[in-house]
């Protein structure tokens, strides 16, 4: 591939590392006047990646430079990247100091860059790099968001706990390396892409790598057992902040197993999967019983993040399926789910940030009344958002669930895994309607309940600081609260979408749960072609033969 080629297919990540690069030297002019245009100028540069990866659309699998792998999962990745970053950046506003603002959209628009750099990984040692590029900047700007104590304690936490999980995906990786032999993640053999890493699953040794990676994306995603510090970080974050947290490390980290589990053709060892499926379950309940207990919305929050981790994990397990569409397919359904629960959950914060006293932000179901009251609008967004949370029509978190329900059930019957696939779909429902409890409590809190202290009524009716720059706010608020009515009223604008960006996973490969995926002519028949290149038959056998004596 040309140099020139390689530049234009690479155009998005390029337009967003060197809009960082000036975003930080805007930062070093410390003036409040070059402070107020970084937020416009890391708007604009979101949007030129975004413009930029439109023009450059869905194209066939190539690998513009060494280490990267474009494909359909890519592109679908850049864009809903792109824009939740947009609308990320629309709520981080006015967040920062002004002598601030240029170090803090430099480190949001780093870590959006990690996430586009995990959809091209092509080589563990670069994911690894990636997902560390999307977790690195959060830890700063935990600290950066709020000037008090609780939020240095809760990114101190959040850094030692994620240097923990980076140290244990980083073992996996080199295991996985040692069982492999080889850190890629697909190679070209003999004119035909073949996966570097099946090899890996011939020995224990590759078993308890891929074990040890998904513990290490474990924490990206806020699943049990590495779930504990996502309260105490929701809760001390700032708003604008903990809305991009339940977003962007979690997409990461999903695209990062997506992409593993797809190298590896889906044929995941069944003790690897029995244990994703007991993390799946305990996600869900454990996420769902602590939220029930709480008095803090942000606490809350933070467990219906856990929550919906555990949903997703669903789909994850049901993998790739024959039909078109998310609804018997569990990639596309993941697609969906988390596309759809980034925006209500940033919707969430977002107007939670619009709603703010005069001296502190809303963080308890007491304070939603009167915060209610002289906020109406942020209100009914809210309620929304939060509605779409819980899996209520008419909202596309109700799409979302119904999704991830129908890959689970969609199972062929003479799969192994089908009655497990069913009690766990049984299993996600009625962890779904004990949430509604908890989101209703927000509903009720917020329409149903008179306000008890009037001195919190008074500071809420008092101007604020986000009253004047506010219109960012409202505008990303009112963003989120209608796309979750409008893809509920018209899902095929996100759901083809999804189907589309799961192509490179649904070749005539037999997944764990024993379903015979195919797809459409074209990649059907370079699947076929694939298998029967010996030479790639050849270098796979090779590559196991190599190092099945290295394993244990």
């Amino acid at each position: 591939m040309s140099f020139v080629n390689s530049i234009s297919a690479l155009s998005p990540e390029l337009i967003l590392l060197i809009g960082a690069c000036a975003l930080l030297l805007l930062g070093i002019v410390d003036t409040g006047r070059v402070g107020r245009i970084c937020s416009p100028a890391a708007l604009f540069i979101l949007l030129a990646a975004l413009i930029a990866t439109l023009a450059i659309g869905d194209s066939k699998a190539i690998e513009p430079a060494p280490g990267l792998r474009l494909d359909s999962l890519t592109y679908f990745v850049r864009w809903i990247t792109l824009s939740v970053g947009a609308i990320i950046v629309l709520v981080n506003w006015s967040q920062p100091a002004a002598v601030e603002r240029g170090e803090y959209m430099f480190l949001v628009v780093c870590s959006i860059l990690g996430v586009l750099l995990t959809a091209e990984a092509n080589d563990l040692v670069v994911l690894f790099l990636a997902v560390e590029l999307v977790s690195v900047p959060t830890y700063v700007l935990i600290a950066l968001s709020r000037v008090e104590p609780k939020a240095s304690e809760s990114a101190v936490k959040y850094f030692f706990l994620g240097a923990l999980a980076a140290a244990i995906l980083a073992y996996g990786i080199a295991l996985t390396y040692g069982a492999s032999g080889d850190t890629a993640i697909y190679r070209v053999a003999g004119g035909a892409t073949v996966s570097a890493l099946k090899g890996a699953l011939g020995g224990t040794l590759g078993v308890i790598g891929l074990l040890l990676i998904f513990a290490g994306l474990s924490f990206k995603i806020a699943a049990v057992p590495f779930h504990a510090y996502a309260a105490d970080v929701y809760e001390g974050a700032a708003a604008p902040i903990t809305g991009m947290l339940g977003f962007i490390p979690k997409f990461a980290g999903f695209v990062a197993l997506i992409k593993i589990f797809a190298a590896l053709q889906w044929n995941i060892p069944h003790s690897t999967w029995w244990v994703i499926w007991c993390v799946a379950v305990a996600t869900m309940t454990i996420g769902n019983v602590l939220a029930l207990m709480q008095k803090s919305i942000k606490r809350l929050l933070a467990y219906s993040s856990i929550t919906h981790t555990g949903y997703m994990l669903v789909a994850l397990l049901a993998g790739p399926g024959p039909e078109s569409g998310p609804l018997r397919d569990g990639v596309a359904a993941i697609l969906f789910y988390i596309s759809v629960y980034g925006l209500m959950n940033l919707g969430a914060f977002a107007a939670l940030t619009w709603m703010r006293t005069e001296d502190r932000e809303t963080e308890e179901l007491a304070e939603l009344p009167a915060a209610a009251r002289s906020h109406p609008a942020a209100a009914l967004a809210l309620a929304v958002c939060v509605f779409s949370l819980s899996g209520l029509p008419p909202t596309a978190g109700f799409l979302a669930k119904f999704y991830v329900i129908g890959s689970a059930f969609s199972v062929p019957r003479e799969s192994p895994m089908h009655g497990a696939m069913i009690a766990l779909a049984i299993i996600a429902v009625i962890n779904s309607a004990i949430g509604a409890a908890y989101y209703l409590r927000i509903i009720a809190a917020t329409y149903l309940t008179k306000p008890v202290d009037t001195a919190t009524e008074k500071r809420a009716k008092a101007p604020t600081q986000l009253q004047i720059p506010g219109g960012a706010v409202a505008i990303s608020l009112g963003v989120c609260a209608l796309t979750m009515l409008i893809l509920f009223a018209v899902p095929d604008m996100l759901a083809h979408q999804t189907h589309l960006a799961a192509r490179f996973s649904r070749s005539a490969l037999t997944s764990p749960t024993g379903r015979m995926t195919k797809e459409d002519d074209k990649v059907k028949s370079d699947s076929s072609a694939s298998s029967l290149k010996p030479e790639a038959a050849r270098y796979l056998s090779a590559t196991h033969d190599s190092h099945s004596a290295a394993q244990p």
